[in-house]
């Protein structure tokens, strides 16, 4: 992703870019070294949240700015519906393992303050097989029995004939923006 991101910033005009892989919790760099920190969709990732908001907040310099984007609890819910054939809860893991009110919450508790700002979006699925596979790329989908994949392909098949040959899925998606005292 580092590389990726590399390539696709160097024919831009502001290319002077340097790139490094780190501990989102333990950054290599001086204190208020930034103007901006931007986390986007990485947080539910981490296992101590809080540890990586207050490193955010280090190399922040007076009046910098956090922008983090994470998922909501019920974003996807009806896709997450079809995974509890899995045993799974139908909510998205990313919005349970940092959703929207904990970022609020966090981002508030280290700036003293957290606007969020929700990006209300609808998607619409058209291909049951992008669904499948989506679902059953990581845990608990990726390692389930053939009894309850067959059970998933079922229920997706389901979904999609009382959609009408779609599934239309609602987003919930937000921007919670902290801004370090001057």
């Amino acid at each position: 992703m580092v590389a990726e991101a590399e390539t696709r910033c160097r024919p831009l005009s502001f290319a002077n870019i340097a790139t490094r892989v780190a501990d989102a919790a333990n950054l290599p760099f001086e204190d208020a070294s930034f103007d901006a920190v931007i986390a986007m969709h990485v947080l539910y990732h981490m296992a101590d949240q809080a540890a990586a908001i207050a490193e955010f907040h280090r190399v922040l310099g007076p009046g910098g700015t956090l922008l983090v984007t994470t998922n909501g609890r019920n974003n996807m819910a009806e896709l997450y519906a079809l995974t509890t054939v899995f045993g799974s809860a139908p909510r998205d893991p990313a919005g349970e393992a940092f959703g929207l009110d904990r970022a609020r919450d966090l981002l508030k508790t280290q700036f003293g303050n957290a606007e969020l700002k929700i990006h209300p979006a609808t998607m619409r699925v058209t291909d049951p097989e992008v669904v499948y596979l989506a679902l059953t790329s990581y845990p608990p989908g990726d390692t389930a029995p053939p009894d309850q994949q067959a059970a998933f392909r079922a229920a997706i098949q389901s979904a999609f004939k009382a959609g009408n040959g779609a599934i239309d899925v609602t987003k919930e998606v937000g921007l919670v923006v902290s801004r370090k005292a001057a």
